[in-house]
């Protein structure tokens, strides 16, 4: 029997990895709230996908209706919403069941562990561009994404592998990594460093990169994001770093930062989790943070 994965939120990113893995075969439940099980009941769940689209009748619980553990949790949810969905999905949570989390920054990991222990909680990471539309579809552009998954000690399990081979389907790539907190840490140096820099100067990184001193403020952003992770003992790999600069320092880029978006409408924005938890920690290690903070 193949194992029982509980993705927990159907929105861009969790709704986008489950649709992939329900139509590759795999046995997927989405725990989702009223008003999107309504929305997904009348529209069925839609990827509207670069590299190819998929509609699914997804199978769905809301809060109350778990009565049996699960094998794999997905969690996909926003990480000021962590509280809430902990609660909404703990039912699920067995002896044996393992936790991949898809949120950002690294606060969500203790979080996690004190409330359902160590080895419930694995490393994951991803990189995806989608987003919902006004029907509720999922509008997947961009490169091929990748989720990500690995025991936090970085060891090579049997249970990593298998896990990584449950979670893939075509549509993405799956990584079993051995350096799961390095990954988590490369991408969060990139998620503040894009936050801060859109936030900031309410502009594209290529509204940024175009004005005068431009590519250097954004340089002196990563600068200090990239100092602290490495006091905290995950430097950012060569590859990462250059990835990151030559991102955030394109005069022609169009892109901007999930938190940027957010905040533009209105909306409540990951800025303690993604920025300041990251200050936070800056300031453990005595590194000066003038334009993150």
């Amino acid at each position: 029997m193949g194992s029982r994965i509980l993705v927990v939120g159907a929105g861009a990113v969790g709704g986008y990895f489950g649709a992939r893995m329900a139509s590759a075969g795999h046995d997927v439940t989405f725990l989702v709230r009223e008003r999107r099980l309504q929305q997904l009941r009348a529209e069925d769940l839609c990827l509207i996908s670069s590299i190819g689209n998929v509609t699914i009748t997804p199978r769905m619980v809301t809060t109350g209706e778990i009565d049996d553990p699960y094998d794999i949790i997905l969690l996909s949810v926003k990480a000021y919403s962590l509280t809430a969905a902990m609660d909404d999905f703990a039912p699920a949570v067995g002896p044996q069941t393992r936790i991949v989390p898809l949120l950002n920054g690294m606060q969500h990991l203790d979080i996690l562990e004190e409330r359902f222990g160590p080895a419930a909680v694995m490393g994951g990471t991803c990189f995806v561009v989608s987003r919902l539309d006004a029907q509720g579809h999922i509008v997947q552009t961009g490169s091929l994404p990748r989720l990500s998954v690995g025991e936090r000690d970085g060891s090579d399990t049997p249970a990593a592998r298998s896990i990584a081979e449950t979670l893939s389907g075509s549509g993405f790539e799956t990584v079993c990594s051995t350096h799961i907190l390095q990954d988590m840490w490369d991408k969060w140096v990139l998620l503040a460093a894009l936050g801060s820099i859109c936030c900031l100067m309410r502009g594209t990184v290529g509204d940024v990169a175009s004005q005068p001193a431009g590519q250097a403020f954004a340089q002196a952003v990563i600068h200090e994001c990239a100092l602290t992770t490495a006091a905290a003992g995950y430097p950012l790999r060569d590859a990462a770093l250059q990835g990151t600069v030559s991102l955030l320092t394109k005069t022609d880029s169009t892109l901007t930062s999930s938190m940027f978006r957010d905040l533009l409408q209105g909306s409540p924005v990951e800025a303690q989790q993604i920025i300041g938890d990251l200050v936070r920690r800056a300031r453990i290690h005595q590194i000066p943070t003038p334009l993150a903070h």
